[in-house]
């Protein structure tokens, strides 16, 4: 009898585990599919208002996947959902795009360099803690490593996007 009782709470805590995975595991690509839609719209307009023939961009969801497992502890603490994560990422991400939109409406010769690129890679700060984006440009390829918790505008990224040229 009381391997009965054990079994059946054993299998009740292993659906319960498995149930709120599966359930994260659809928020999450809930929110990544949503994320994905609003920088599609954004490409869009950069590619309009600087001349870019192809712009890719390509966030990097194994990393973030990665990084909110290693820091799973941090936003249990501070109450941080995954999909929070993958929403901010986006917000962030969404927000170069329309620092370089505004950066071309506003000056023909970073217009001119802006057009050229065609890839922007985004990838996670390992540490959830580390709030900062960082740029970096190889060629016709901008790598942003973007930070946590904080939503930015454009104008915060404008400097940093500039000072690469």
């Amino acid at each position: 009898m009381k391997n009965k009782i054990l079994a059946g709470i054993a299998v009740t805590l292993l659906s319960t585990v498995f149930s709120s995975t599966t359930f994260a595991a659809v928020k999450d690509k809930k929110a990544i599919r949503a994320v994905d839609a609003k920088i599609a719209e954004e490409v869009t307009n950069v590619k309009t208002a600087c001349g870019n023939s192809s712009l890719n961009v390509t966030v990097n969801w194994d990393e973030y996947k990665t990084m909110i497992s290693t820091n799973k502890e941090t936003l249990k603490s501070e109450k941080y959902k995954s999909e929070w994560v993958i929403g901010h990422s986006g917000e962030r991400t969404v927000a170069v795009l329309e620092s370089i939109s505004k950066i071309c409406a506003a000056d023909e010769d970073y217009k001119e360099e802006l057009a050229k690129l065609t890839d922007i890679q985004v990838l996670p700060k390992a540490s959830f803690e580390d709030t900062k984006s960082e740029f970096s440009l190889n060629g016709n390829t901008l790598t942003v490593k973007s930070g946590h918790k904080m939503t930015r505008s454009f104008s915060d990224f404008t400097t940093r996007i500039k000072d690469l040229y």
